[in-house]
């Protein structure tokens, strides 16, 4: 499913940043920003920042 419509970005590609960070240190920050930067984006219209913070939420929780 398409999150960002202005840079194209599905909710896969996020979940996979989101673990790749996880992997990392799982008790990180993860904010949409550091999501955007690590993909080489940035947020244009920003409207898709809540939706992706649900996600964050829901990749997190499932990881832990």
């Amino acid at each position: 499913m398409i999150v960002c419509s202005c840079n194209f970005i599905t909710s896969q590609e996020i979940e996979s940043v989101i673990t790749e960070f996880l992997d990392q240190d799982e008790w990180q920050l993860i904010t949409p920003g550091k999501i955007y930067h690590a993909m080489k984006k940035r947020g244009k219209c920003c409207g898709c920042f809540p939706g992706v913070i649900d996600i964050i939420i829901r990749t997190t929780e499932a990881y832990h």
